[in-house]
């Protein structure tokens, strides 16, 4: 069979309709710019999708295309010759675009030299664009009155200094430092309306995004070009990786000392702004007293704020031997002493030159705390980035925050600005987590705490960096005298201190809370939720973070003070004391925060089931009225999580008493407790759904799910907020998913709750998401019965319909993906007898999502499962539109890369990183050749046509170049399945290549090594080994099945693959595989939980399709015999 056009390499289906972009002069982007402000979608996408298409241009389709874009929007900000609305608009909108387009243009490495690739022209044109971005940014950043436009120009400038910091643009830091300091031109041409000294505010703001970006650069290690046969190693060159290292870290290291060329002058400026804000000071032209003032407290927050970022780019290894150390170590004293003078809050004293100004007060505090914020801030980066040079300051500065959280009443704290709290409870978490402070690890810094394999890769023999006996942290006095601080603050009466202030003044709830309590449950239920994340900062969770760096430092103590406080609150409190109420649920948040330190870590500190049932089950089963104190409500709320917290510690009789009491209190009139507790049953539901093992909480969870479920859908009809909503919904998943088969009978009322759940959810994006959750887990667990269930119906396929109309505006980008999920379970659990005109129904929204390429990684899927469920007539409509598709989703692996391609250490390999194009585009070309496969494995002569233009383009330009390692395996994998269907594609992809015997040597044992290089993980896995050998199998059986039809390939890798069959042969010997465990393991991972319901027709048609595939049913051996007799013939 011929497989006509692909076997030209450089051809392109579809690359009419991929132009290469226009050219981008001021008018036609300021038309795309207004025209992306229509409200009607037909004027607005062209639009924007003009402007993306400009924004990508630098590389369109690997090759460089100069447009003037960023030129363009230059010239677009610059104009300020209208001051009108409509302006302002769109300079902002230019901007905006500016901004995102910089490091898609800068990105892209130039050449010194014109190249192959570009050409003298392109490489200046490209050059000019770039400088006069360098030239023009900083001039247009300090002549901007418009705030918003002016931010968005400084992190474009950030982004240069990304990519051109330092080769190209050396002198970028101290350009920003001069007009920081007001000794640059810049600054005195400035905009005069907005003044000299705003100016300077903004440079000192653009030099600290700047080095925040320097900083957390990334260096990378460019890719080596070129190829060929011998670039076919499957594994990473380790001979290479050391000097690729040690050449990244050096460059890494030469752009931060050239980054800390400023740290000098950032010191001394903020010393002299530090002191002219505390002191009142400053000079203004105009003697504005006030306004000079508050210019120099934000040049001094500014300048420590840049000190923060600059201090870790320092890499101080020897503060005996290198020149810096008395700079640093000075600039550190300085700062502990600005620290020192701001610490004063709310009384601060008002410098006499101050005075006179009306309510100068309270806006002078703001500005001392904010330099306190920055000074702390600052010395916590100071402990992580250089702790021995730090710590002769610890006695002071430790001190001087534990001092008023421990003395300060909590109404005094809780005055105090949050971000302050913060930092106070966050420098204390830092200084307790370096081990250089800690008495009882001094001994480990001896040993050294460096990476010894990193080491070794840059060249470093032990005991040759720097660390001799003369940098011992454990001889220096500062070091000891850090420790000797530490210590005393771990003291016995002390650290019993420091856990009753963070339980009492941080983790208790505040009064107006608990007025939320009463005002705002749903509101009150978010804030808790949201305070149990990661990413949420605040005072309570910082002193959480604080007690849990006490308990990992100091576990068995900071548990047993726990445990004392909280027994003591109980004893001492009276019942009916509300406000002691309030104290006891602060403890037992503590308990909850440190509950993997009190019954883990191979230790049972807390007698769990004595306090379940002495004082938390109480608790629980009280009923509490909407007129009960809201301090009562919330230790029952804080009861029901603490049982989550430790549910794991549930004795088997006990968890169903707490499952059956807790599932009751989502009944309960106070609403954080009801949602607590379905949060709670949630957890305990499928804490215990484990493959197919039965167990006694399983069962206990099953005996009260009715009920359970019944509480649920109450409460989410009680339920105003999206969040609150989720939560129920997501409690009935967890239910389905640990009842399954067992809630069949309950079916109907379930579906008669999603419908009027349905009904209210109107166009919320995250109702809709949790609908479909459910229904994807009632569909999973219960199979084709929940499916063929009327009642079901009635909410299904309306919902499906409703998720995937792609004609609705945003209904792509939000619900989509949901939707094409829970139509894909749907399909994999339906019988074609019962549901094929309702599946056959929906196929024409497929087609205009496939004809509209979105989510094809999922959309492919669901085309596939119907194909196979109803025949090849759902394929064949849609043959043209699926052709061109896998063209351009494997675009990523076949286009010509630009010259400056960058990957992670990939080296000349093969299956290494790859150019990083985004895991959307990665998964969507897995799927593209997914597809392909299942298609060719369905229809091998509808497949073929479809899947083979694409194949093609990726096996020709397999020789010789990385292709990403997750899209090796699919790629052979598909590759291996148009071969047996055409046994000469090898011949016809390379037809028109000189060297093509090379190239397809190349091919073949690059295939071998790829199949054949089994990781370690799979040898230990019998399935893992199985699916392996299945794919060893199917590439012998494609190769034997091509070499006794190709003479070419017979004579350029006939001995190879003879090798590599007979491998093959012997490892099918040792495993000893019959079809159907062959089969079996094909199939894929199927579900094997407990409950589940049965699979649809796809399961069983899909075994039949494997059981009659000669990939896996013809002998190796048979096969071997007759590749072995056409080699022979052929050589």
């Amino acid at each position: 069979m011929s497989l006509g056009t692909p076997a030209n390499p450089n051809s392109n289906n579809n690359e009419s309709t991929r132009r290469p972009p226009p050219p981008a002069d001021i008018s036609s982007v300021m038309s795309a710019i207004t025209l992306c402000s229509s409200h009607d979608a037909s004027i607005r996408r062209p639009a924007e999708e003009l402007l993306q298409t400009w924004e990508n241009a630098p590389s369109f389709e690997g090759v460089y295309h100069v447009t003037g874009y960023l030129t363009s929007l230059i010239s677009i900000i610059g104009d300020t010759s209208s001051t009108n609305t409509t302006n302002i608009n769109i300079r902002l909108m230019a901007a905006i675009l500016l901004k995102n387009g910089i490091p898609k243009s800068f990105s892209v490495p130039l050449p010194e030299s014109p190249n192959s690739e570009m050409d003298m022209n392109t490489l200046t044109q490209l050059q000019q664009e770039r400088a006069n971005i360098r030239n023009q940014l900083p001039v247009l950043l300090f002549r901007e009155v418009n705030a918003t436009i002016a931010l968005h120009l400084q992190l474009s400038l950030s982004d240069v200094a990304l990519f051109d910091f330092p080769k190209v643009w050396p002198s970028l830091l101290e350009d920003l430092f001069g007009v920081a300091s007001g000794q640059s031109e810049l600054s005195l041409s400035s905009n005069r309306q907005y003044g000299c000294q705003t100016m300077r505010i903004r440079a000192i703001k653009t030099l600290r995004l700047c080095l925040q970006t320097i900083r957390q650069r990334k260096v990378i290690v460019p890719k080596q070009r070129g190829g060929g046969a011998g670039n076919n190693n499957p594994m990473m060159n380790m001979r290479n990786l050391g000097s690729m290292i040690g050449k990244a870290a050096e460059q890494r290291k030469q752009v931060h000392s050239r980054a800390c060329s400023i740290f000098g002058p950032l010191a001394e400026g903020m010393v002299q702004h530090a002191q002219s804000a505390v002191g009142g000071g400053g000079t203004m032209n105009d003697g504005d007293v006030r306004s000079a003032w508050l210019a120099e407290a934000f040049l001094a927050v500014g300048y420590i704020k840049c000190l923060t970022e600059l201090l870790p780019m320092m890499e101080i290894e020897n503060i005996y031997a290198d020149p810096r150390t008395p700079s640093v170590r000075s600039m550190m004293e300085s700062l502990v002493q600005i620290c020192d003078a701001v610490k004063a809050y709310p009384s601060v004293s008002v410098p006499p030159t101050l005075a006179n100004i009306p309510s100068i007060h309270e806006e002078y505090s703001l500005r001392m705390d904010k330099i306190y914020r920055a000074t702390l801030r600052c010395c916590m980066c100071s402990i992580q980035s250089q702790p021995q040079l730090f710590a002769p300051n610890i006695s002071r500065v430790l001190p001087s925050v534990v001092e008023p959280m421990l003395t300060l009443d909590a109404n005094v704290l809780h005055s105090m600005p949050e971000k302050r709290l913060m930092n106070m409870t966050g420098l204390i978490t830092t200084v307790l987590s370096i081990a250089m402070y800690d008495e009882k690890r001094k001994d480990s810094l001896l040993a050294g705490n460096k990476n010894a394999v990193l080491g070794m890769l840059l060249g470093k023999k032990r005991g040759s960096n720097n660390d001799g006996p003369a940098n011992n942290p454990n001889d220096d006095r500062g070091v000891m005298e850090a420790r000797n601080t530490v210590t005393a603050l771990l003291t016995e009466g002390t650290i019993e201190r420091i856990i009753e202030t963070l339980v009492g003044k941080f983790l208790r709830l505040y009064s107006e809370e608990i007025e939320e309590w009463n005002d705002d449950p749903e509101g009150r239920y978010e804030t808790d939720l949201a305070e149990k994340s990661s990413m949420e900062k605040s005072p309570r969770h910082c002193a959480g973070a604080l007690l849990l760096q006490l308990m990992d430092r100091e576990t068995d103590r900071v548990a047993q003070t726990l445990l004392e406080l909280t027994q003591r609150v109980y004893q001492q409190l009276p019942p009916d004391d509300v406000n002691g109420m309030l104290s006891r649920e602060a403890c037992y948040r503590a308990l909850e925060l440190c509950h993997s330190a009190m019954v883990g870590r191979g230790q049972n500190r807390l007698n769990f089931s004595e306090w379940f049932h002495s004082e938390l089950l109480p608790i629980l089963q009280a009923d509490l009225g909407e007129d009960s104190p809201a301090q009562m409500r919330a230790m029952q709320a804080r009861a029901v999580q603490v049982v989550q917290a430790y549910s794991t510690s549930l004795k088997t009789a006990d968890f169903s008493f707490a499952f059956q009491t807790i599932a009751r209190l989502m009944a309960a009139p106070d609403l954080v407790t009801a949602f607590c507790a379905a949060r709670c049953i949630n957890h305990l539901a499928l804490l215990h759904v484990k493959g197919t093992e039965e167990s006694a909480q399983l069962e206990s969870v099953r005996e009260h799910s009715v009920f359970a479920l019944g509480n649920t859908f109450a409460l989410a009809n009680r339920a105003e907020s999206e969040e609150c909503l989720s939560v129920t919904l997501m409690c009935v998943s967890a239910l389905v998913e640990a009842n399954g088969l067992y809630l069949e009978p309950v079916i109907q009322a379930i579906a008669e709750q999603l419908l009027s759940l349905w009904e209210r959810a109107r166009d919320s994006v995250p109702i809709h998401s949790c609908l479909l959750s459910v229904l994807n887990h009632l569909i999973m667990k219960m199979g084709y019965a929940t499916i063929e269930n009327q009642h079901v119906q009635t909410v299904l396929f309306p919902l499906l319909d409703y998720c995937t109309d792609i004609s609705v505006t945003n209904r792509a980008e939000t619900l989509l993906e949901d939707g094409l999920r829970l139509w894909l379970v749907t399909v994999v659990s339906s019988r074609v007898a019962t549901m094929g005109p309702k599946l056959t129904n929906m196929l024409p929204r497929l087609e205009a999502i496939i004809r509209s390429g979105l989510e094809p990684d999922l959309s492919l899927k669901v085309l596939q499962f119907n194909a196979l469920l109803l025949g090849p007539q759902v394929i064949e409509p849609l043959a043209p539109t699926l052709r061109d598709m896998l063209v351009s989703l494997t675009r990523c692996i076949h286009s010509e890369q630009k010259a400056g391609d960058d990957t992670s250490m990939d080296g000349d390999n093969i299956i290494s990183g790859g150019t990083d194009r985004g895991v959307t585009t990665m998964r969507n070309a897995t799927a593209a050749l997914s597809f392909g496969h299942g298609l060719m494995q369905m229809f091998p002569d509808l497949g073929l046509s479809i899947s083979s233009p694409a194949i093609a383009k990726v096996v020709a330009v397999i020789p010789g170049k990385a292709i990403a390692s997750p899209l090796v395996a699919p790629v052979f994998n598909c590759f291996g399945r148009m071969l047996w269907i055409s046994p000469n594609a090898l011949d016809e992809i390379f037809a028109n290549d000189p060297n093509i015997d090379e190239k397809i040597a190349s091919v073949v044992s690059t295939w071998i090594s790829v199949v054949t290089s089994v990781p370690a993980n799979i040898m230990t896995s019998s399935q893992a080994q199985k699916i392996s050998f299945i794919n060893q199998k199917k590439a012998c059986l494609s190769l034997c099945s091509a070499v006794c039809r190709s003479p070419r390939l017979a004579r350029v890798a006939g001995k190879e693959i003879q090798n590599f069959s007979g491998q093959m042969i012997a490892f099918e010997l040792t495993l000893k595989l019959d079809l159907d465990a062959l089969v079996e393991a094909a199939s894929g991972t199927t579900r094997k939980v407990v409950g589940d319901g049965p699979l649809g027709d796809l399961a069983t048609q899909n075994a039949e399709m494997l059981k009659s595939d000669p990939l896996l049913t013809i002998s190796l051996r048979e096969a071997s015999l007759r590749m072995n007799a056409a080699t022979q013939f052929g050589m």
